[in-house]
């Protein structure tokens, strides 16, 4: 998996009243920007789900807030891939103004769990490997 590089706009709904980005909301738009990650890396969440009755899940994340992003800011979400292991995948997601001022980085480890038992299994062979 390349660096993946997502952009989307800050609306009302996504902001406080003073029209910053409301903290929690990072979350959600990494997300969406993983999500996209994973789909053109060709690992979609439904496909891993319908062929392997697999599906990621947040195991860990890191958060750190640099500089508030505003209502109707441009932003770019790149999703970077980090370690692997048989079961995991580490990444990280870098928000940044169009223009390049980064405002928050967000570390994350995904872990492969099975939709039967919900309990940490391999990640299907035909999915590893993901940083080559």
């Amino acid at each position: 998996m390349r660096p993946h590089v997502w952009q989307t706009r800050i609306y009302y709904a996504d902001t406080d009243a003073g029209g910053v980005v409301y903290h929690g909301k990072y979350l959600e738009l990494a997300e969406r920007a993983r999500t996209e990650a994973l789909r053109d890396a060709g690992i979609p969440h439904a496909a891993m789900l319908a062929d392997h009755d697999r599906s990621f899940m947040v195991r860990r994340v890191n958060l750190e807030y640099l500089r508030p992003a505003r209502l109707d800011d441009l932003l770019t979400i790149t999703t970077e891939p980090g370690s692997e292991t048989a079961a995991t995948l580490s990444l990280r997601q870098v928000f940044s103004h169009a223009g390049g001022a980064v405002l928050a980085v967000l570390d994350l480890e995904l872990v492969c769990v099975s939709a039967v038992t919900g309990r940490p299994c391999r990640v299907p062979a035909a999915w590893r490997g993901l940083r080559e």
